[in-house]
């Protein structure tokens, strides 16, 4: 039985669709929300392009070294940075990354923490990185001409292994 190149390709795409979804269902399950990294604050433990996973955790259980995501104050996004300075009785902190001279410049409130690090996974972030960048109608043309692509190359390549089989020639 002749593996065809098309069934290999379709394989693959259904183990990554596969573990793709156990991936997301595990954190959905756990309460893990993922964030991605899009600066180099915190290198060399996290680094641009990693996704760094947290579950909500309760002030009273932070201390100074944990690493949190935090909301900014105005609301307008999230930052990953490592706790310098933890004040439990007014409910304020200070942070700092890894890889920055001096602390962030305003301390942080304790309803402003989304979550304590739990783990994080190297370059997967990248993927959403581009998806902001580029945006979803630029990334759906680009899917679909990859599809596309490939559905005309295996094609291309039946094709031919099929008129080396028949003897045809083109000369």
């Amino acid at each position: 039985m002749k593996i065809k190149p098309r069934n290999i390709i379709f394989n693959i795409l259904a183990i990554i669709t596969v573990l793709a979804a156990a991936f997301v269902c595990f954190n959905i399950f756990s309460g893990a929300k993922g964030y991605s990294v899009i600066t180099d604050s915190m290198s060399p433990s996290i680094n641009k392009g990693d996704v760094v996973f947290v579950k909500k955790a309760d002030f009273a259980s932070l201390n100074e070294g944990d690493v949190v995501t935090v909301r900014f104050a105005d609301g307008s996004g999230y930052f990953t940075h490592r706790i310098t300075k933890i004040d439990h009785e007014f409910g304020m902190f200070r942070t700092k990354g890894d890889a920055n001279q001096s602390e962030d410049p305003q301390p942080s409130q304790a309803e402003q923490i989304v979550g304590k690090l739990w783990y994080s996974v190297p370059l997967l972030g990248y993927a959403s990185i581009a998806f902001n960048e580029l945006g979803m109608v630029k990334i759906s043309v680009i899917l679909a001409i990859v599809v596309i692509l490939l559905i005309a190359v295996t094609a291309a390549v039946e094709k031919i292994k099929k008129s080396k089989v028949r003897g045809d020639s083109n000369e």
